[in-house]
């Protein structure tokens, strides 16, 4: 057990390093209105991207579960994700001229990438999800590491051979499809009879898990379409710093979650569990506020240059805005764990991308203000409803209707 956590603990730190470096190489190289582009296609290929991740789990539980006949299970979950990848390769071509004009990217082309890029992520995850199945953590870590190295290498090729935001983009798929083949071959099994699986609970297992995906990149998606292409640049380099700390809290939740699924049925220890991850989240924000004020300047321009230098102001208050989004989804994982209130996540993120789409940002500022007061309003919220139905579960909502009554 120690011995695999500690595979998967390096490669994740590995691949965030990696991830960075990815970063501050392109930032510097395509510059502020480059950059900003990037990472409008980015967020698009990472929304729909980390809703496909979430997918792994319910493959997981079902590879386990029929585990004496699980090469039958791979064979049939590979045609699984061919035709949900072949259906988001389709609907991304579809829409692509559509997505090009309302994202107000520059070149078709990247959308066409992007969407080839959700089939092939499609097919990795059975893979992955195989390897953790059958314990081969040692391989699932190689495969992430070789994944993010090869997808750095490419894009400082790439990039350096002239190809600007096309190289940035198209480095995701060769990372992905060198180890889509790698995978094919280690894994084997390519032949042989089916075993189908229950579909519905494939995706019923999904939907509760996918939200989160969809909160993290919303605000990125927008910025070309409503800032210009220098403010949009500069409001990105804040963004990535930003969602380092997003990340780190939801690495974090991945030790929390089981815990609220093991005790969901224990008022008490889950009041505590939950108290416990908030506190922690919020000693990590006035940490993270605490090192931006005190030594975050020098640190942020020697990573993205001093072409970026007038986005700083914007970062300590933009860590500000997000903690709300972050105690939201820290009631996500709960509600998840309790498999209960899935409408009022999806009205939040409906309603969340609905003020993107209709609200007349003026500047950064209020962009940044209704991030701050649309999650604060659904933490708020969470907050009410899952009290609320603790209670009812502990049956205190029972003594105090009784004692009512009483009273009456």
């Amino acid at each position: 057990m120690l011995k695999n956590l500690s595979f998967v603990s390096l490669a994740f730190i590995y691949a965030n390093l990696t991830g960075f470096a990815f970063h501050f190489f392109v930032s510097r190289h395509l510059g502020t209105a480059g950059y900003g582009e990037f990472m409008v296609l980015y967020s698009l290929m990472l929304t729909v991207g980390n809703f496909i991740n979430f997918f792994a789990n319910a493959c997981v539980r079902e590879f386990v579960k029929h585990r004496e006949s699980i090469h039958a299970v791979l064979r049939y979950m590979r045609h699984v994700g061919m035709f949900l990848g072949l259906a988001c390769l389709l609907v991304g071509f579809t829409l692509s001229a559509f997505l090009k004009d309302f994202l107000r990217v520059s070149d078709i082309h990247y959308i066409w990438v992007i969407s080839s890029v959700w089939l092939v992520q499609f097919l990795v995850i059975i893979e992955r999800a195989y390897l953790q199945s059958t314990e081969s953590f040692k391989l699932l870590s190689i495969s992430l590491v070789f994944e993010q190295t090869l997808r750095l290498i490419t894009a400082v090729v790439l990039i350096y051979a002239g190809f600007g935001v096309f190289g940035a983009v198209f480095s995701s798929f060769v990372g992905l499809f060198t180890v889509l083949v790698s995978l094919l071959v280690l894994n084997g099994h390519l032949f042989g009879e089916l075993r189908a699986v229950p579909l519905r609970s494939l995706f019923k297992a999904s939907l509760f898990t996918s939200p989160v995906s969809l909160f993290i990149y919303a605000d990125d998606l927008f910025i070309r379409r409503i800032f210009d292409p220098s403010t949009a640049g500069l409001y990105a380099s804040v963004s990535v710093v930003g969602k380092a700390f997003i990340w780190l809290v939801m690495t974090l939740m991945g030790v929390f979650f089981p815990e609220f699924v093991k005790h969901r049925h224990n008022a008490y220890l889950l009041k505590k569990l939950f108290l416990k991850s908030c506190l922690l989240i919020i000693l990590l924000f006035l940490l993270a506020e605490f090192s931006v004020l005190i030594f975050g300047k020098k640190v942020f321009v020697l990573l993205f240059s001093s072409k970026f230098l007038p986005a700083f102001s914007l970062l300590p208050v933009y860590i500000l805005c997000i903690m709300p989004l972050i105690l939201a989804l820290v009631f996500v994982f709960l509600l998840t764990a309790l498999s209960r209130n899935l409408l009022l996540i999806y009205l939040h993120i409906f309603t969340y991308y609905a003020g993107f789409l209709i609200l007349p940002f003026k500047d950064v500022n209020s962009y940044m203000l209704y991030i701050f007061l649309v999650n604060s309003s659904f933490a708020l919220l969470y907050a009410f409803f899952t009290l609320f139905q603790v209670a009812r579960d502990s049956g205190l909502s029972k003594l105090l209707i009784s004692w009512l009554q009483g009273r009456r």
